[in-house]
């Protein structure tokens, strides 16, 4: 603890130059990760081990590479984000934060995936980007189907729902079997589905129609 040795008008406060001298010491400790009880212990000494300040100056560059791939990560994401809805004047709020839920869940559950070169869950590379944006334009057309009270027995329906089939089915196909294992331990269901009631009424009929068609 730093001791003045005396008082200016109002109260500011005077150090010797023995005083900065500790401070500049405990500031120096405390950058490469020194507690204040670590400290106060350590300048009881005039010496401390090598060993000891080359183990906490690699642990406190371990922490800020930690924090710094943490934050080259949240940047991808939000530039991903930004890809997939570039090109919209108005954008469904209840639609965008499904997305951010998804990201933000496979980020967190399938890092190890979103490492590798190639894998579908590597928000990095830009055909990730580009099939995101294609779920995306289909779910804002979805919403717009409705808005139009579209019949799910109409053309434009069955055009809809082949276009889902067929994105779903290219999506299946890059996804592997460990990956594809690994969900079963998620239970959870996303309390933000993006569809209303009458949306999923929609889909259900439209997928029954064309399953009826294709008897």
């Amino acid at each position: 603890m730093l001791i003045p040795t005396d008082y200016k008008e109002g109260g500011h406060r005077l150090y010797s130059l023995d005083e900065l001298s500790r401070l500049q010491q405990i500031q120096s400790l405390k950058f490469i990760g020194f507690s204040l009880k670590d400290i106060a212990d350590l300048l009881k000494s005039q010496f401390i081990e090598e060993q000891q300040l080359s183990y906490s100056i690699s642990f406190k560059k371990r922490e800020l590479i930690a924090e710094q791939e943490r934050i080259r990560q949240t940047i991808d994401q939000l530039d991903h984000m930004k890809t997939i809805i570039s090109g919209y004047e108005k954008v469904d709020i209840k639609l965008f934060s499904f997305i951010i839920h998804s990201i933000l869940f496979e980020e967190e559950n399938f890092n190890e995936y979103s490492q590798a070169k190639g894998s579908i869950h590597n928000f990095r590379s830009s055909e990730r980007a580009n099939l995101d944006k294609e779920y995306f334009s289909l779910f804002m057309d979805l919403k717009e189907l409705i808005a139009n009270e579209t019949n799910p027995e109409s053309d434009e329906a069955l055009k809809f729902i082949k276009q889902l089939v067929d994105i779903s089915n290219r999506t299946l196909l890059k996804i592997d079997t460990a990956e594809i294992e690994s969900t079963v331990q998620y239970n959870e269901p996303n309390i933000l589905n993006p569809f209303t009631e009458e949306e999923r009424a929609f889909l259900k009929n439209a997928f029954a129609y064309m399953s009826k068609l294709q008897e």
